[in-house]
């Protein structure tokens, strides 16, 4: 006679049990932390009569629930993208996504540098022109390494903070080459080049004089974004700044980036060499100066970004090595001298810029300054819920929102 033993109900409420706290744990795992200066050092961001003197502390504590609520203040990813690695490979596979939240339509500007260069200016605003005021706030957004205002979560960002209560208008700037932007200047961008955003933020504020200013910048154009904020220091005329998945050691995202892998040799090393690759090809009609001594045959064969970065960046920046390109280049050697309230994001298994590049005792020195962490966002990832969301959209308008109120 077969013997089926069924579970007895006390072990399916063990399980249960089990399930539940095992569940407990796992979301408050996932809870954000946020590094800054305490309450006391925590520098001015505004005063008004009604409010008084507020803190960059203050603004977190009170207009940033996001971040610093015992009940809000999750990331927990999409069930299916729990990993590092999972949110990061879904991020770059739909890079170029156009639905309802990223659907925005661009004006362009192109904006010719003193080299000769060109950078292009893809501007938003829900707003219409005759609608809009002279004191409109503008987001300046920047992305990474070959992308674009094209991509999904810069689009994503334009139309939300578009259409919040603040209105912001949205000017992306195109690094050179990228987003069909004429190649003008033999001169490419490199991961600490500002010259170029320096330049669009002038003309920015030339234009709108009335208006608040903030920007953001994502992977390499945060790296950029931070570094311009540090060398600017006190002259810096950004009211904010917030940085999202910034390399701050170029050496340490740059060894991450070139590890022999599943993500960087099939995914992440294609997709940004595809892109660069096509720009130096569209730049072949341009006279290259003699005296950088480039190899053009050791250029048109590299397969990862260092070999690029060594036969190009370091040879055109005048640098000894990729070792000093490194150095000179990493926004970490700035971000002490940050005088403007500032933001990063950064995830703790991103493996594109990995944690240990963070310059994590900075954020509790410099009363300017602070730092979120989330355990499970990958690179540019940071997607939660089912259909997958990008969370830190919401950290984002609530903290730019708050300073330029």
């Amino acid at each position: 006679m077969l013997d089926i033993t069924y579970p007895s109900t006390l072990s399916l409420v063990g399980l249960a049990t089990l399930g539940y706290y095992g569940r407990r744990l796992y979301i408050e795992n996932c809870r954000v932390r946020v590094l800054s200066a305490d309450a006391k050092t925590s520098a001015i961001v505004r005063y008004t009569k009604a409010e008084g003197m507020v803190t960059l502390h203050d603004v977190l504590q009170r207009e940033c629930p996001s971040l610093v609520d015992p009940d809000l203040a999750y990331m927990i990813p999409t069930p299916y993208l729990g990993t590092g690695l999972l949110q990061t490979l879904y991020a770059t596979l739909r890079v170029r996504l156009r639905n309802v939240a990223s659907d925005v339509r661009y004006e362009r500007e192109l904006l010719v540098m003193q080299d000769g260069g060109t950078i292009s200016l893809d501007w938003y605003s829900a707003a219409e022109e005759q609608n809009s005021t002279e004191c409109q706030p503008i987001a300046m957004m920047m992305a990474g390494v070959g992308g674009s205002s094209r991509e999904h979560h810069l689009r994503v960002m334009a139309k939300t903070l578009a259409h919040s209560p603040a209105a912001f208008r949205i000017v992306v700037v195109n690094h050179r080459g990228t987003a069909r932007t004429p190649i003008t200047s033999p001169r490419p961008y490199d991961s600490g080049f500002t010259d170029d955003f320096r330049a669009a933020v002038k003309y920015v504020q030339n234009g709108y004089p009335h208006s608040k200013i903030v920007g953001i910048g994502f992977s390499m154009g945060a790296n950029i974004l931070t570094k311009y904020i540090g060398e600017e220091g006190p002259r810096c005329t950004l009211a904010c700044a917030v940085a999202i998945c910034c390399p701050f050691d170029l050496r340490v995202s740059s060894a991450a980036i070139n590890e022999s892998n599943l993500l960087n040799d099939y995914v992440i090393q294609p997709s940004v060499m595809s892109t660069l690759m096509r720009a130096i090809k569209r730049a072949s009609h341009l006279q290259v100066d003699p005296l950088w001594n480039l190899d053009l045959q050791r250029v048109k064969a590299a397969t990862r970004l260092c070999e690029l970065e060594e036969e190009l960046m370091v040879k055109i920046g005048g640098h000894r090595d990729l070792n000093e390109y490194y150095e000179k280049s990493s926004s970490f050697n700035y971000v002490e001298n940050i005088e403007i309230p500032f933001l990063a994001i950064n995830s703790l298994d991103d493996r594109i810029t990995p944690p240990q590049g963070i310059p994590m005792d900075k954020f509790l020195t410099n009363p300017n300054i602070a730092l979120a962490l989330v355990p499970h966002g990958g690179h540019l990832g940071f997607l939660t819920g089912v259909p997958p969301r990008i969370w830190f959209v919401k950290p984002i308008e609530e903290f730019v929102s708050a300073i330029i109120r």
